[in-house]
């Protein structure tokens, strides 16, 4: 680290070598002398840079150190302010969106699921209400909302600002998705496929990350994967890769319309729809032809006829991609996340299925995050955004600049 103050350029570089020290021991403080120490630099320099940040509301002494009366000369601990600056993190489904605020340490501290609505553009207007709300309901002034990400169900195309091979979502073609949202919201906005965003999630909770290959398999309305690599995020020569809910697998169809992907006879429409042609055909079930996925899970669970074909059908698709994907790219863990995908008693169903095809499989899990993996994972991007330049952005922002 170079040392000194006198350029703002340099004040700001370091001003940010601090401020990264406060984010990797928040939320515990930290007194000027150790900063010096971590980031090499003078400890007056420290103390003018803990100054800037103080005044700018990102640390702030800690309260133990405002009393008085103490003997000798305290160490004046600082520590960071998380909702300092906020973020907002969004997973955008086909039947529902999510909204999270979340601080500078990654807390949620309000969260919203709403329909999605008929389109892609009312979408992107519905998230742009709620994020508002949400920031006043944490009492957080439009200034403190600093960036923001959106997972979108398809493949997103940075350059054009679009979403491809979104076929459960309308309107996403045509619309500018990334722009849209910043400008409704005022800050950057950051776009990415939902499954990918619950990769890093997962990611994020893995001990050993670097040592790691393992695929997140979101089910739900719609199926993808998000596939890490080496402890990192595989995005494919088109950034389409993971888009397994169009691999065809015409054979696993009782239909005559060809061809049918994995979507179309593993996803929570397609588990719907098997169970109700079992029924038109004669299997007995005490379920009612309208019915939830997890209901159809649990009732085949035990020993319902036609919840069990239902997640059979579902169960051998999924196990055959999987077995593909493991021929392909020998993943030491398969997360299954999604409404769906999350469910204990789908993975089960998988896991046998897949027993069949391989002989040393992976390991297979449910999501420990469940429904709110993408969410997570929009705001650690979010979060990453912000990190990089926040420092700058703020001290200028204070000074006028």
């Amino acid at each position: 680290m170079i040392d000194g103050s006198g350029s703002w350029a340099l004040r700001l570089r370091n001003g940010q070598a601090v401020f990264e020290e406060f984010l990797e021991v928040a939320p515990f403080p930290i007194s000027r002398a150790a900063l010096a120490r971590r980031t090499g630099l003078s400890k007056p320099t420290v103390s003018a840079l803990v100054a800037d940040l103080e005044n700018a509301g990102v640390v702030t002494l800690t309260p133990s150190e405002h009393s008085q009366g103490r003997i000798g000369r305290p160490a004046l601990p600082y520590v960071l302010i998380p909702d300092a600056a906020l973020v907002v993190g969004v997973d955008m489904g086909a039947t529902k969106i999510i909204v999270g605020i979340a601080d500078l340490l990654g807390n949620v501290l309000a969260e919203e699921q709403v329909p999605t609505g008929s389109n892609a553009s009312s979408a992107v207007q519905t998230v742009a209400r709620v994020t508002n709300r949400l920031l006043q309901q944490v009492g957080g002034k439009d200034h403190r909302l600093e960036a923001g990400c959106i997972g979108v169900p398809g493949v997103y195309q940075p350059v054009i600002d679009r979403v491809e091979m979104s076929p459960n979502m309308s309107g996403f073609s045509d619309l500018p998705i990334g722009a849209e949202l910043s400008e409704r919201i005022g800050v950057p906005v950051t776009v990415d496929n939902d499954v990918n965003l619950a990769a890093v999630a997962e990611a994020e909770a893995v001990d050993d990350l670097e040592n790691l290959d393992f695929i997140v398999i979101s089910v739900g309305t719609g199926i993808g994967a998000g596939l890490v690599m080496n402890g990192k995020l595989y995005r494919g020569g088109q950034g389409a890769a993971g888009e397994i809910g169009s691999l065809d697998l015409s054979g696993f169809s009782r239909e005559s319309r060809p061809p049918f992907t994995l979507e179309d006879v593993a996803s929570a429409p397609a588990i719907r729809r098997v169970f109700k042609a079992a029924l038109t055909a004669g299997s007995v079930s005490h379920l009612k032809n309208d019915t939830e996925v997890s209901d159809i899970l649990l009732a085949a669970s035990q020993g319902d006829e036609a919840a069990s074909e239902a997640l059979g059908v579902a169960a051998d698709a999924m196990a055959t991609a999987v077995a593909s994907l493991c021929w392909v790219n020998d993943p030491a863990r398969v997360v299954f996340g999604g409404g769906v995908g999350s469910n204990p008693l789908f993975v089960e169903a998988v896991r046998t299925k897949l027993k069949r095809r391989l002989d040393r499989g992976p390991e297979l899990v449910a999501s420990a995050l469940g429904t709110r993996a993408a969410l997570l994972g929009a705001v650690s991007t979010a979060r990453a955004s912000v990190r990089t330049n926040f420092v700058k952005g703020r001290l200028n922002r204070k000074e006028g600049l």
